[in-house]
């Protein structure tokens, strides 16, 4: 006899189950009555319980739906007619409930750790251009929205400021505010830079700009082969790139030092930075947990910049700040393996999943 098998997997047909919750009112010989509590989801006589409210936030804020469109996907889905401004309420309750238990908690691990990731961008809001920060780990992530891009902002968010380990980021000038931070500039960055230098500049300027991007790309590889093997960069194999980056940077400085066009001046500017910054732009060379780029954080505001194409601006900044704190929650509970659908479902019942204080 032989057997084959053939499996099936389906979802089985969603339906609401309705719980009754009976509060029993009792009276004492002496006269006192006695009234029962009722549960912490039966908030009225009739209401949606945490598991339905968390989808909709879900289909809303990590799916990217509008906000009647999630209503319109909650009443197809499971047959209950869910009203546009029931799903604004939902996602107003979970996130005040974030930003109040599980935000400081966030902000205070990124904080403290040893390297983290910093960058910002635009958001659109309420008609105007405001700005998402990041400040982010492996397993952290702090999204805030704030009107302002520099400082202020940075300083509102609270991490910067009292941040002592290595701060990855872009060559900004306010990072460089937050003096008590050791500084890590992004690679990624600066080797796109030295390529807009070889498609704009002729002659020595162009050359000098495609030697320091052979050398750093060359570094890099020769780092990164080292760490594979668990070992250390061989000071002796790493020392042709850095003379090479070297010698690129300052003759580029000195080739373009006229600035006699707006082009050459900001030829110029870069040369200038990467000769006074080397040790910011080679951070990754000297320790190993620092990275090569800053991609990591671009990663971390690329879904929020994602919403903004599916779904159009946000219609206030109130609500994008509901969108940050509920993103940055569903963002960490993510990286430490937390299901998504789980940490929401913890949040609508008005005690979310917070991350470890150690």
């Amino acid at each position: 006899m032989r057997v084959a098998r053939r499996q099936v997997f389906d979802i089985p047909d969603p339906k609401i189950v309705v719980t009754e919750h009976q509060i029993v009112t009792v009276a004492c010989p002496c006269g006192q009555r006695t009234t029962g509590t009722a549960p912490a989801q039966a908030t009225a006589p009739v209401a949606y319980g945490p598991r339905l409210a968390a989808i909709g936030v879900y289909l809303l804020h990590g799916q990217f739906l509008s906000v009647s469109r999630t209503a319109e996907a909650l009443s197809d889905l499971f047959g209950v007619p869910v009203a546009a401004t029931t799903v604004a309420c939902w996602v107003k309750r979970t996130a005040l409930g974030i930003i109040d238990k599980v935000l400081p908690v966030i902000g205070d691990r990124v904080a403290a750790a040893p390297v983290a990731h910093f960058d910002e961008t635009g958001l659109r809001t309420a008609g105007k251009l405001a700005w998402l920060h990041s400040a982010s780990t492996a397993t952290d992530v702090l999204l805030s929205v704030h009107p302002r891009r520099g400082t202020e902002a940075m300083n509102d968010a609270d991490v910067l400021p009292r941040f002592t380990g290595v701060a990855v980021h872009d060559a900004w000038a306010p990072y460089d505010t937050y003096t008590a931070a050791t500084h890590a500039l992004c690679n990624a960055h600066v080797l796109r830079e030295l390529v807009y230098v070889t498609d704009t500049a002729t002659g020595q300027v162009a050359d000098l700009s495609q030697q320091a991007i052979t050398a750093l790309t060359s570094l890099w590889r020769l780092v990164c082969a080292a760490r594979a093997e668990d070992r250390e960069p061989d000071q002796r194999v790493i020392a042709e790139p850095l003379h090479l980056l070297r010698s690129a940077v300052i003759l580029g400085a000195e080739a373009t030092t006229a600035r006699t066009t707006p082009l050459e001046r900001k030829h110029h500017n870069l040369f200038l930075r990467l000769r006074e910054r080397r040790a910011d732009y080679l951070r990754s060379v000297t320790n190993p947990a620092v990275p090569f780029d800053n991609n990591a954080a671009e990663q971390t505001i690329r879904m929020p910049k994602l919403r903004i194409k599916v779904s159009g601006s946000m219609r206030t900044l109130t609500g994008a700040q509901h969108f940050a704190a509920i993103r940055s929650y569903t963002a960490t509970a993510t990286r430490q393996g937390i299901n998504t659908l789980d940490a929401l479902i913890q949040a609508a019942t008005g005690n979310p999943w917070i991350p470890t204080t150690t």
